[in-house]
């Protein structure tokens, strides 16, 4: 998890400077999570979907501050 943890803060902070388009940041984001279901352990469940739900969050605030999502 915490393998998970580190990739995707990698990857929104890649976003966030611009380093990488909105879709790109998708694709990875389910990219990693993708990598991680098969190896992810019951008790594991609730703090995955706390941490996807938080980067969905960063993202789409991302998103709504450049003027593309409208609220």
């Amino acid at each position: 998890m915490e393998v998970f943890r580190r990739k995707t803060q990698a990857i929104i902070k890649l976003f966030l400077r611009g380093g990488v388009s909105f879709p790109s940041c998708i694709t990875s984001l389910d990219t990693a999570f993708a990598d991680l279901v098969p190896r992810l352990k019951k008790d594991q469940i609730p703090e995955l979907r706390a941490l996807t739900m938080a980067n969905n969050e960063i993202v789409m605030k991302e998103m709504e501050r450049r003027g593309l999502v409208r609220v």
